[in-house]
């Protein structure tokens, strides 16, 4: 709803439709209706959705998925439903990207993607190691030498067995940042190659310094009837 409202001050002749899962406050709902803006709340799962069968917005030729807040396999599930809406109406996808530890495979709407790279029972691993780029403080983190770090990438790319059954392996804070961002980008590669593979345009954007977030990647998506 929040989200909503910030849209609605700069884009007024919008209907807007708020999906939930769950009940929510509903804060933004008195905005809404002071405003007089159109828009409806659904209270269904987002798999469920398609846009393009909403009865009070059929009318509108062009429809943009606003999302944030949607945690692991939720981003998939809204890719899918996006690409859904594209084959009737003009679409556009602006995802805040979060949570990527929370991601499941059979969700997972990058796949055909991963596996031209990983196998699949590695994919656990990797959306385990995207958590270590928000396990710290961002104003804590330096990473001053590089050399050390990609000398440490290189000896776990050339065999990442035996680095890791190293005895007393520690890693250093910075480094584990950096394979965390790494592992999130992977993930978020793959989202991007199945909205590719749908018709979109696709682009990332960092919308925040990662000093405010460390969740601060948004993916743009755009697509044309």
């Amino acid at each position: 709803g929040k989200l909503s409202q910030w849209f609605h001050y700069k884009v007024r002749d919008s209907f807007f439709v708020l999906v939930d899962r769950q009940m929510c406050r509903r804060k933004a709902d008195g905005y809404f209706r002071k405003q007089k803006c159109n828009f409806i709340r659904l209270k269904m799962d987002i798999k469920d959705i398609n846009i393009s069968e909403v009865e009070d917005a059929k009318s509108y030729k062009k429809v943009c998925y606003a999302c944030k807040h949607l945690c692991g396999g939720a981003t998939d599930l809204a890719l899918v439903a996006a690409a859904r809406t594209a084959k009737q109406k003009d679409t556009t996808v602006l995802i805040a990207l979060c949570c990527h530890h929370l991601c499941t495979w059979d969700l997972y709407t990058g796949k055909d993607y991963f596996l031209s790279h990983f196998k699949p029972e590695q994919f656990y691993i990797l959306s385990s190691l995207s958590a270590w780029a928000t396990c710290f403080k961002q104003e804590t983190m330096q990473i001053n030498d590089h050399d050390v770090i990609n000398n440490e990438i290189q000896k776990f790319q050339n065999n990442p067995k035996s680095f890791m059954q190293q005895e007393n392996l520690v890693l250093d804070r910075n480094l584990q940042w950096y394979i965390g961002r790494c592992a999130k980008t992977v993930l978020n590669d793959g989202r991007a190659q199945f909205m590719l593979d749908n018709g979109f345009r696709v682009q990332f954007s960092k919308y925040v310094n990662v000093t405010v977030s460390p969740e601060n990647i948004a993916l743009l998506c755009t697509k044309s009837t």
